[in-house]
């Protein structure tokens, strides 16, 4: 008979224990168990008492098959003269105490989905324990607002659900951070949406072969190019800015990404580093000190402020960090101690992962926005100070936020509704000085583009504009005006 599966149910402070007892027990040879449990408990430490909830109650397994290690495991560990194990540490968290009970009586199974909060992964692996995750923010105190994918997993028979995006420390061998950055893109996507597929470690190596110009196993790491080109081939119309191009644009360029619910891969130099980060989301607390901007109007200045540069701190996966770090995008190094020198990471590049027929980039939308603004035929003049925000979406997920808008008066939702849309468009929303810009508060005008649309000198890529004074709708080749004002319309995010 095969040996049972071990699960133990402990609260987070005597979770650490519980896994060293599990390496002495069950993964450490007897020689090695001493210098084992010493940095293996300083590692766990680290981020389960300082990190998480000090109020959680954990769920240790072992041994678990993590797909991920095992494809490491398999692709390169298994090969080295050291007897490497193959089993994992499975450890569930959960907001509230539980007890075995909860699993053997179905009538429990919904209140442990309410207080599931995801899981995290210990490897065999001394210097570098963390494997993937896929834990909800609340686990680590974070309200910021996120990219996020509900993934699901079997616990004694149950299956339960969190929303989250994954985590993974690199193991310094098989997976790099560039390598992970990957990883996390393609679980988020292929998750999310049906044209992708998670991708492991093995098949991100084996896609970059023929770009590799020396062997790959160990992992010395990817440049910019390269993780932009296995992304490409995993199916992305692929998009890279450098600061050096987008000077004073290139962090609101980020921000207009990150608005989008599309998450992003920071490329971070120092004089002698490189590294990469997934950005994710950002913090919703406003800065304190606003930056106006100005157009030209009718031969007057018009000042605006981007929505883009009133959150200075994004939420990143740094592999080398605990999930959802918070950080500032001109200060993206604070987490590493003042004596190191990756403390000086800059943001240098970033790869956008793309819809392949999304044509319309970033910067060149928001000229476009602008541009029909100041036009009497397609415009409106805010007075001084509006807000301008801009996201890209999917029409589906537009579609159905303008449907579920009750105060949106009946005869524009309609038309909104059956308006022909492309898959993907950019939307822009504005908002009269002094507004404070909330989930329930309501734009004033609103101007939706055609992302497929690659000739921005011509008309080509509007589809409607929407003001306080009328309404402008596609029909039949022909631009209409229409006498419906935009009133009930609300702020649209696909941040969770």
């Amino acid at each position: 008979m095969s040996k049972s599966i071990l699960f133990e149910i402990s609260p987070i402070d005597g979770v650490v224990d519980g896994i060293v007892e599990i390496f002495n027990e069950h993964i450490c040879s007897n020689e090695m168990k001493e210098s084992y449990a010493i940095e293996i408990e300083n590692q766990l430490s680290k981020f389960i008492e300082s990190e998480l909830d000090e109020d959680l109650y954990c769920l240790l397994e072992y041994p678990y098959v993590d797909k991920v290690y095992r494809d490491s495991y398999y692709s390169y560990f298994s090969s080295k003269h050291y007897n490497y194990r193959r089993d994992c540490i499975r450890i569930s968290l959960f907001k509230e105490e539980i007890t075995s009970e909860y699993f053997s009586k179905a009538k429990n199974h919904s209140l442990l989905q309410e207080i599931y909060l995801g899981y995290f992964i210990i490897r065999p692996l001394k210097s570098s324990l963390f494997g993937r995750s896929h834990l909800n923010p609340e686990a680590l105190k974070i309200k910021s607002k996120i990219c996020s994918f509900k993934s699901e997993s079997m616990i004694l028979g149950v299956k339960l659900s969190c929303s989250g995006f994954p985590h993974s420390s690199q193991d310094e061998e098989t997976i790099s951070c560039a390598e992970t950055t990957i990883w996390g893109l393609m679980e988020y996507f292929g998750n999310k949406y049906a044209e992708y597929r998670p991708a492991l470690p093995s098949e991100i190596i084996s896609t970059l072969k023929n770009v590799s110009f020396e062997r790959q196993l160990p992992t010395i790491g990817l440049t910019v190019n390269q993780i932009s080109f296995a992304l490409k081939e995993f199916g992305f119309g692929t998009r890279i800015y450098s600061k050096e191009t987008y000077g004073a644009e290139f962090s609101k360029i980020i921000n207009y990404y990150i608005e989008s619910g599309i998450p992003i891969v920071l490329g971070l130099e120092t004089d002698n580093f490189g590294h990469a980060v997934v950005a994710i989301g950002r913090n919703e607390e406003p800065v304190k000190k606003v930056t106006l901007e100005t157009f030209e109007y009718n031969d007057s200045e018009i000042k605006y402020i981007d929505y883009a540069t009133l959150n200075e701190r994004i939420i990143i996966q740094d592999d080398n960090h605990r999930p959802y770090l918070e950080v500032k995008i001109d200060n993206i190094g604070e987490f590493y101690a003042k004596s190191d020198e990756m403390s000086g990471y800059e943001v240098k590049s970033v790869v956008v992962p793309l819809y392949p027929k999304i044509y319309l980039e970033a910067s060149i939308a928001k000229e476009i926005f602008l541009k029909y603004l100041t036009m009497d035929t397609f415009g409106y003049k805010f007075e001084n100070e509006f807000t301008f925000r801009m996201f890209l979406a999917s029409s589906r997920s537009f579609k159905s936020h303008v449907s579920k808008m009750d105060g949106l008066e009946s005869q524009l939702k309609q038309d909104i509704l059956s308006t022909k849309m492309p898959k993907f468009i950019w939307c822009a929303e504005f908002y009269i000085k002094n507004k404070t810009i909330k989930s329930d508060t309501f734009a004033d005008g609103i101007i939706i583009l055609d992302a497929t649309e690659a000739n921005h000198r011509s008309l080509d890529s509007l589809i409607l504009a929407s003001y306080p004074d009328r309404s402008i709708f596609m029909v039949d080749n022909y631009f209409v005006s229409l006498a419906q004002n935009l009133e009930g319309y609300k702020y649209y995010s696909n941040l969770k």
